[in-house]
């Protein structure tokens, strides 16, 4: 499937792009956090999140992956339910927009109006387009039908130190056992 390894690449860095704007504001950041419940839970942690970075990331991948692979819409899957909380107590589903003003006019429902400015800049991620100056990467075929690729997505591992965001934590042979470093979109391919 030539194309598949830079694409994904491609939408991992526009998630980290996301990512790294929720982060920018505390306040934003907090608003931004909803509890899981139910089934949507995770039962090994007492207390479990999502964060409108989760779903935005997990959206914009689904998005990007199915308009450049149409025949994997209905392969990509992820962890989170793309229902969160609007400003007003209402449920918003959250998805893409087909255009930059589309996907604003919903982030707007799930901000409100006074954040106008952090859904401005949202949105824009969303759209821009990332280019990889990587030409070995673009020239790997990986070989695979279409048909025997799916994709699930955790779109912030390790929300709670994404939450947290300690930079202070020390690497552990090259390895962040927890804090901001710890936090990563993973994609399974």
């Amino acid at each position: 499937m030539a194309g598949l390894l830079p694409a994904l690449v491609a939408v991992s860095q526009k998630a980290a792009e996301v990512a790294r704007l929720c982060r920018a504001e505390e306040p934003l950041l907090r608003l931004l956090v909803a509890e899981k419940a139910g089934a949507e839970r995770n039962p090994r942690f007492p207390r479990d999140f999502k964060t409108l970075a989760d779903v935005l990331i997990q959206e914009l991948i689904k998005h990007d992956l199915g308009t450049q692979f149409p025949e994997l819409r209905g392969h990509i899957h992820g962890e989170e339910s793309s229902e969160f909380r609007d400003a007003q107590g209402g449920t918003v589903t959250v998805r893409v927009g087909a255009t930059p003003g589309d996907t604003l006019a919903l982030l707007l429902a799930v901000l409100g109006p006074e954040q106008a400015r952090a859904a401005e800049l949202l949105a824009e991620a969303v759209h821009t387009e990332v280019t990889l100056g990587d030409t070995e990467l673009a020239a790997i075929d990986t070989g695979v039908a279409p048909g025997d690729v799916g994709i699930w997505i955790d779109p912030i591992d390790s929300t709670n130190e994404f939450l947290g965001g300690r930079e202070d934590v020390a690497a552990v042979e090259g390895i962040a056992p927890g804090g901001l470093r710890s936090a990563l979109v993973l994609l399974g391919a």
